[in-house]
């Protein structure tokens, strides 16, 4: 079947999708939000490693207390993002339903 032209528009100006297709969308979109949550882990993990790697005295201090901040707001970014694609996840399979 391959070159072989979809079938033009409806009358409407719309096209159509099937909800098969809607729903495979949807698990792909699960799956990426799966991989994309394990990546940020193993950056995690990885930087785990060294979490006391910065010595002693203020500059160590002053280091750690920034890299809490950072890595605050790198985890909401994160989590955040991983909703997100989630809720396209979940949106295409409410749109599959209807």
């Amino acid at each position: 079947m391959a070159g072989t032209a979809p079938p033009p528009p409806n009358q409407n100006g719309g096209f159509d999708v099937q909800p098969v297709h809607v729903y495979h969308a949807s698990g792909l979109v699960k799956d990426a939000q799966f991989a994309h949550a394990g990546r940020a882990s193993a950056l995690v993990d990885a930087l785990n490693k060294y979490s006391q790697s910065a010595g002693r005295g203020w500059g160590a201090h002053n280091f750690a207390v920034a890299y809490v901040i950072v890595t605050e707001k790198f985890l909401e970014a994160w989590g955040r993002s991983v909703v997100s694609v989630g809720g396209a996840a979940v949106g295409l399979t409410v749109t599959a339903n209807h």
